[in-house]
């Protein structure tokens, strides 16, 4: 065998190998372990939010914009970076979710996590409770929501403003140790 078929045979095992593990790409990033992701809310009106995110993870601040268009039997999340850039976009139809990366970003490193973070912050208590399999607590009292999974505290949202949709919260999720400023905006 020549050393040019040689070659030529590497690349074509190399490619098929890239895009055989680009194809499983979103799955890793969203094992069973994670809450059960929904469409469904006792809220039956659309909704579409602008939101500025401060991101703080492995002691770096990333700044992002997110859009949120939640509709009764659907919602998409699409994740930007500072420029305006496209990183991901989530789009959640009953439970099946389907998520696209479109650029590298470290924050893609936690798509299931920020999802998460969406849903526990901006859902009703009643939905999550109704979507939640069995390990999942939730409690709430004016400005604050509790996420607890088999009794341990997984994640803490504190509100600044009654409108949660209008407003800023932060969000810390204590088992991947990021922490969220969320400036919330609705655009409709």
């Amino acid at each position: 065998m020549t050393r040019a078929r040689v070659l030529r045979l590497l690349f074509v095992v190399l490619v098929a190998v890239f895009f055989n593990a680009c194809s499983f790409f979103p799955a890793r990033h969203f094992p069973a372990r994670h809450f059960p992701l929904s469409s469904v809310s006792v809220e039956a009106q659309n909704v579409v939010a602008q939101q500025q995110w401060q991101l703080s993870y492995e002691k770096k601040l990333y700044s992002l914009q997110v859009i949120i268009e939640r509709t009764p039997i659907d919602w998409q999340w699409i994740m930007l970076n500072n420029l305006g850039q496209r990183l991901a976009t989530a789009r959640v139809i009953g439970t099946e979710l389907n998520i696209q990366y479109q650029q590298s970003h470290p924050a893609n490193a936690l798509v299931a996590e920020l999802l998460e973070a969406v849903e526990f912050s901006y859902w009703p208590i009643r939905d999550l409770q109704n979507s939640a399999k069995s390990g999942w607590t939730f409690t709430e009292s004016k400005m604050r929501r509790d996420i607890y999974f088999s009794g341990i505290l997984r994640a803490s949202v504190n509100y600044e403003s009654e409108n949660l949709w209008q407003g800023r919260l932060s969000y810390e999720n204590k088992k991947r140790n990021f922490q969220l400023l969320i400036e919330s905006q609705l655009v409709n």
